[in-house]
């Protein structure tokens, strides 16, 4: 007689989606910040007593942190591993909101986002290390999907939800509801599995200074070469050099110390050491081409989140406008 074993199914457990919840949250986080800042603009204009200009201080603040300062975040989640630095930054994100919505004054504020833009320079890469940590196969390409759907609906959400509190109550309360997610992300976190670092890796301070630089003062560079000038200085420029405007100089000097960094990136690698920066993204094609789309990606994204509120700010003058002229009419 033969024995007939009942074949073996072998399924692949499913992980929990909790983790994924806290990671869509913390992305969410983020973009919700920095997408609610050009909407509370007329409402800090007028709680601070302070030009558009030096709100906007702030949104610049930010994206020159996260620039300057993505690529250090990304060692330090190989150093230290990506659950304590999602943890950590999350925590400081939530302190950074907390200086947001009580700020007596633009210089609170403008700080605020300072350090907001800090921690999500190291908040960014941890992200996608903890989806490749928590989940496998479909359930991975299913989480990074969802991952950037959150970033898009936190656009969205900053939008219709700050809108309606700037006009309804103010704008801090928009910034508020960022201090009580940062806490539900936190707790969240300890549903994620754990992670090791790995303390060989070391990060050195001369490529960290030499990329942050770099980044910042071509950005300043660029940004402003309309209002300060491309040659003689306008009035617009905090300081002339000579009688001509800074922003060519600091592109100049950003361009310089970029050429450095490379250069410093290589005799690291030769040294056996792990650079701040894969020069296979400078020199591939392939590589070059992903941060061109990823650039325009952002571009667009930047642009719409200007101009979103400027075209409602225009059109509720408008129609300000048009109830007054009826008014005089009558």
């Amino acid at each position: 007689m033969v024995n007939q074993s009942t074949p073996h199914t072998v399924t692949d457990e499913k992980a929990s989606w909790i983790p994924m919840i806290a990671i869509a949250l913390a992305q969410i986080l983020m973009s919700f910040n920095v997408a609610s800042l050009p909407v509370a603009l007329g409402g800090m204009v007028n709680s601070f007593n302070v030009p558009p200009t030096t709100i906007a201080t702030g949104i610049v603040v930010y994206s020159l942190s996260v620039a300057g300062f993505v690529m250090l975040g990304a060692k330090l989640n190989q150093r230290f591993g990506p659950l304590i630095i999602f943890r950590s930054t999350v925590l400081l994100f939530g302190v950074a909101q907390v200086m947001m919505t009580f700020s007596p004054n633009a210089t609170i504020m403008i700080s605020a986002q300072a350090l907001s833009g800090l921690t999500a320079a190291a908040l960014v890469p941890s992200l996608a290390a903890l989806i490749a940590e928590n989940y496998r196969g479909a359930q991975q390409a299913s989480a990074l999907g969802t991952l950037g759907s959150a970033r898009a609906g936190a656009g969205v959400a900053a939008f219709l939800i700050g809108g309606v509190l700037g006009t309804y109550i103010g704008w801090r309360p928009a910034f508020g509801l960022l201090i009580v997610l940062s806490a539900v992300i936190f707790f969240l976190s300890f549903r994620m599995k754990a992670d090791r670092g790995r303390p060989e890796i070391s990060i050195d301070i001369v490529d960290v200074v030499l990329a942050a630089t770099t980044i910042i003062l071509l950005s300043f560079g660029f940004n402003n070469l309309n209002r300060w000038g491309m040659g003689l200085v306008r009035d617009a420029a905090p300081f002339d050099l000579l009688g001509f405007s800074p922003a060519p100089f600091m592109i100049a000097l950003g361009i310089v110390l970029g050429q450095l960094f490379v250069v410093w990136t290589r005799r690291v690698k030769e040294k056996g050491k792990t650079p701040l920066l894969a020069l296979e993204v400078i020199t591939s094609p392939t590589e070059r081409a992903a941060v061109v789309a990823m650039f325009a990606v952002v571009a667009l994204e930047a642009m719409l989140n200007f101009s979103v509120p400027t075209l409602h700010s225009d059109c509720a003058g408008q129609h300000a406008a048009g109830n007054r002229h009826r008014h005089d009419a009558v």
